[in-house]
């Protein structure tokens, strides 16, 4: 599998360019009768920076919320986690992006108002803080629109030509696109930028149709993907790089809350990588951090050194997954 360069000068583990927005979630109710919700961060490039904060590291976070209270709350909830803050902007034309979200038994309804978070505009500094980043993160969500679409598009570039690892989360969500080949175009553009691609198995059922999991990858390729890690809930995870497909085993967890599960699997895949893992390797421990998470309650669930989440999970210490 691929090796990945470190950039000369590293000031951060990782940085995150995407959405960051606040969820207000209701529980054992429905969105129509929910009588009261609570106010949670939320957005994917937002919570992998939390989680790998937690797991231990230096992290860094890019996106645009409204010069409003909510966006207020965002960031000093980026800051009381460790995540520097000091690149996001604040527009005033655009409240900060919200989603309603009310959970009954394993039922989730969700209703998306999609404001400030794709008017993110990338600038010098933004562009500084991801070339002196070990790893650049694009969320996939802020690609459906510009200007969004444009700065994930250019931090990607211009960070993979200062040789820092670049990943495109290409999630794919039919009711914000205007029409699919908009998506499969915008993606295949913005991937040639990312030495490594995170979809899901729904983002890939999504945009290409029902198919076999190992025509999804190739797809992928196909597209110009270099490295495609294809998470698969209870089924693992593909890692694969074009010649070569390994299948990584999930880690056995109940289900109690999937709530920002996969960005603790993003923020885990990070930390292995940036220790040295190989890719199925680092995969391996980010499924056990997203078991973790999803036996736990909540959106944002406090992490433990990666040594506990491996000995509780995995009964091994981290250096030997």
């Amino acid at each position: 599998m691929n090796e990945f360069k470190v950039p000369p000068t590293i000031i951060y583990d990782i940085t995150t360019v995407g959405d960051a927005f606040v969820e207000l979630r209701a529980e054992d109710s429905t969105l129509p009768e929910a009588p009261a919700f609570e106010r949670r961060i939320a957005g994917s490039a937002a919570l992998i920076a939390i989680y790998y904060s937690m797991i231990g590291g230096k992290t860094n976070c890019i996106s645009s919320v409204g010069a409003d209270a909510l966006g207020t709350f965002v960031q000093n909830t980026l800051r009381q986690h460790k995540v520097n803050a000091t690149a996001m902007q604040f527009s005033r034309d655009h409240a900060t992006s919200l989603v309603f979200t009310a959970r009954q038994g394993r039922i989730i309804q969700s209703s998306y108002y999609r404001l400030a978070d794709w008017q993110l505009h990338n600038t010098k500094e933004h562009v500084t803080l991801a070339q002196s980043s070990r790893i650049v993160h694009g969320s996939g969500f802020c690609l459906w629109k510009h200007p969004g679409r444009h700065s994930i598009f250019e931090i990607l570039r211009l960070s993979k030509k200062f040789e820092s690892m670049t990943v495109l989360q290409p999630t794919y969500e039919p009711a914000l696109w205007r029409n699919r080949n908009e998506a499969i175009t915008t993606i295949k553009k913005t991937l040639q930028f990312a030495d490594l691609i995170t979809p899901t198995i729904d983002d890939a059922e999504h945009l290409f149709g029902k198919g076999a999991k190992e025509d999804y990858l190739k797809q992928y390729h196909d597209m110009g993907a270099q490295t495609v890690i294809m998470t698969m809930g209870k089924h693992g995870a593909f890692v694969s790089d074009g010649s070569k497909v390994v299948r990584v085993p999930a880690v056995e967890a109940e289900v109690v809350d999937p709530a920002g599960v996969h960005d603790a699997w993003h923020a885990g895949l990070y930390y292995a990588l940036n220790n040295g893992k190989p890719l199925a390797n680092a995969t391996y421990f980010a499924n056990a951090v997203s078991a973790y998470v999803l036996k736990q309650q909540g959106s944002l669930v406090p992490l433990p050194a990666p040594g506990e989440i491996t000995e509780s999970l995995l009964g091994k210490p981290f250096e030997d997954v």
